[in-house]
């Protein structure tokens, strides 16, 4: 079942953001206007990005999803928190994260939950807290790119703004007194292709015998970013996607809705690791 969430997850960052000529539209109640355009934003956030050297992110993903159709459907539902911390130089990362998916966790489940928490340091490696036993393991340093990678964009919104770079006719543009709101409703054929792109990427390890793009119905695909418009960066971003797939003949559907908010722009020095975890860890074989 892993395999379906896999494949409904990858959507929402696949979308891309141009430049627009003319300024935000203010909201009710907006009193400090400016006549930037969506292209200066973009350009400043991206800037911005490139200025910052740690962060943290909390994000919170909730999902209602069905597979098959009719009385023998299966429905359950799932809700994630994730923390992260990042820091560029030195290279580290703290994250955390607990998923509450009552409807597939076994029964023996602490709280019809799972927990992961992590930390790695370029120089001291990679520590994972084993739930079961409650006792860290220190997994090969061979694992720290390709983890570093998939774990700490969640708290890096450069990723998400250098995607975001196309369908400048399909953006509302709007202004509250301190922040630039974007959103995009990116349901339609035309953002097929640029989902595709990511989920092969993610799909590329389940070895899947047909391309789920072809079964593909996304019903609602909005995407909001939220621009500081003193500082430029970009302090939340919102997903809300409703998509029915089939994969090897299964069909599957999901509404699933991602809040991620950014805090702590270049506060935190360096992730350190207790050093009652580097001392007591187990360490993995290669």
């Amino acid at each position: 079942m892993n395999k379906f969430f896999k494949v409904l997850s990858v959507g929402a960052l696949a979308l891309t953001l141009a430049a627009c000529n003319s300024s935000a539209t203010p909201t009710k109640d907006t009193t400090k206007t400016s006549e930037l355009t969506l292209e200066q934003v973009y350009e400043k956030a991206v800037k911005r990005q490139e200025d910052i050297k740690s962060a943290s992110a909390k994000a919170e993903v909730t999902q209602e999803a069905k597979m098959g159709s009719g009385d023998k459907a299966e429905k359950f539902t799932s809700d994630t928190k994730m923390d992260v911390d990042v820091v560029t130089d030195p290279l580290g990362m703290h994250f955390s994260m607990t998923t509450k998916a009552p409807d597939m966790l076994d029964e023996g489940d602490k709280n019809n939950e799972v927990s992961v928490e992590m930390y790695m340091n370029k120089d001291q490696g990679i520590f994972v807290k084993d739930e079961t036993t409650d006792k860290w393991l220190k997994l090969p340093s061979d694992d720290f790119d390709s983890l570093l990678k998939e774990t700490s964009s969640a708290a890096n919104a450069k990723e998400q703004l250098e995607q975001l770079k196309k369908f400048a006719s399909d953006f509302k543009f709007e202004q509250t007194d301190d922040a630039y709101v974007l959103t995009l409703d990116a349901k339609g054929d035309k953002f097929k292709e640029l989902i595709d792109s990511e989920m092969k990427k993610s799909l590329k390890d389940l070895n899947l015998q047909e391309n789920p793009l072809d079964n593909l119905t996304i019903n609602k695909m909005d995407y909001v970013l939220y621009i500081d418009k003193e500082t430029f960066d970009t302090n939340k971003i919102d997903v809300n996607m409703d998509l029915k797939i089939k994969v090897e003949k299964e069909e599957f559907s999901s509404k699933m809705k991602t809040v991620v908010t950014y805090t702590d722009f270049n506060n935190l020095k360096t992730i350190d690791i207790p050093k009652e975890i580097i001392d007591n860890a187990q360490t993995v074989a290669q």
